[in-house]
């Protein structure tokens, strides 16, 4: 799992960035196998102006297919970077178990459909003899 990190001048700092990086590899590690770049950018919209103004943007992309967004915006920044985390790693799972389930459903048709094929055969069977 690679991850990514932009920020502008004023969020830059690297105590920070440490910290950027330990909460997304905390957050993200039980799916490390699953995931093959994630893209942190934070941003100050407003300047120095204050309010909510530092926007997180997280970006996972998967390393089968997919990619999962998630945005948030807040005062600080280390708040809204646990915040859009934790929703990058319900969206994550959620995703993980959609593709998981897939080809069991697949499964379960195939095997319906050869049961049929076999059981059509069976009867055919029967009635030469």
């Amino acid at each position: 799992m690679k991850i990514d990190i932009t920020m502008q001048q004023r969020c830059l700092d690297n105590n920070i960035s440490r910290k950027v990086v330990r909460l997304a590899r905390l957050a993200l590690s039980r799916f490390a196998t699953a995931i093959q770049t994630v893209t942190i950018r934070i941003t100050d919209t407003n300047g120095p102006k204050g309010g909510e103004d530092t926007r997180c943007i997280v970006s996972v992309k998967l390393a089968s297919t997919g990619e999962v967004v998630i945005q948030g915006e807040g005062e600080k920044i280390l708040s809204v970077l646990s915040h859009c985390l934790s929703r990058a790693e319900r969206a994550v799972s959620r995703s993980l178990d959609r593709r998981r389930d897939t080809p069991i459903r697949m499964n379960r048709r195939r095997t319906k459909a050869e049961d049929e094929h076999l059981w059509s055969e069976n009867v055919r069977h029967v009635y030469q003899l």
